[in-house]
């Protein structure tokens, strides 16, 4: 049963991993694990959510989720982009808000999802910064429901925080690593070896 002020988890793993080559980056080893696990972990291990859904477009990347409390949602569409695991993921959700994470921030940590959970009200956007430079993940109230589920072609979350200034909420980190997100071999190699 649903409670008042409910977040569901909404993990997008369904990227092109286009700077990887062949690779699909969620799938690289990442300290031990594959690098989306680290992401499905971090989830799962927090009672807060009502639910969560893992959107991924492949069956090696949805294979990551099958022992995990999940419901895997598969994305036939990738090749529209991030709108489209967003569309899955609000069309899917009957919360209160959504928490849209990326799958490829291994350094996302506990603290700052509840940060992020904490500074939530209703008709808002909540996003984590440092020093002004805004992240993901990113939690909207299901006031954006209608415009999450129409984004046009290239539209990311980011176009609806620029329609809606004033209902945006920033939750400012000291420290940016919560933050970095693996693009490329070489800042997964800075990872690893500490040179971020």
């Amino acid at each position: 049963m649903k409670s008042p002020d409910a977040v569901d988890a909404v993990l997008m793993a369904s990227g092109f991993s286009k700077r990887f080559g062949n690779a699909d980056k969620l799938l690289i080893p990442f300290q031990g694990r594959p690098l989306a696990r680290h992401t499905l972990e971090l989830a799962c291990g927090l009672s807060c959510f009502h639910r969560i859904f893992f959107i991924a477009a492949t069956d090696a990347v949805s294979a990551l989720a099958r022992d995990m409390p999940v419901r895997i949602l598969k994305n036939e569409r990738p090749e529209r982009g991030q709108r489209e695991s967003i569309r899955l993921g609000a069309l899917a959700s009957s919360a209160d808000y959504y928490l849209f994470f990326p799958c490829d921030q291994p350094g996302l940590d506990r603290d700052t999802v509840l940060r992020l959970l904490e500074a939530r009200k209703p008709g808002c956007i909540v996003q984590p910064a440092f020093q002004g430079v805004p992240g993901s993940p990113a939690l909207f109230s299901n006031a954006f429901r209608d415009e999450l589920l129409s984004l046009a072609p290239g539209e990311h979350g980011r176009d609806i925080k620029r329609r809606h200034p004033k209902s945006l909420i920033t939750v400012e980190l000291k420290r940016r690593g919560p933050l970095l997100d693996i693009d490329n071999p070489d800042m997964l190699e800075n990872l690893l070896t500490g040179a971020l």
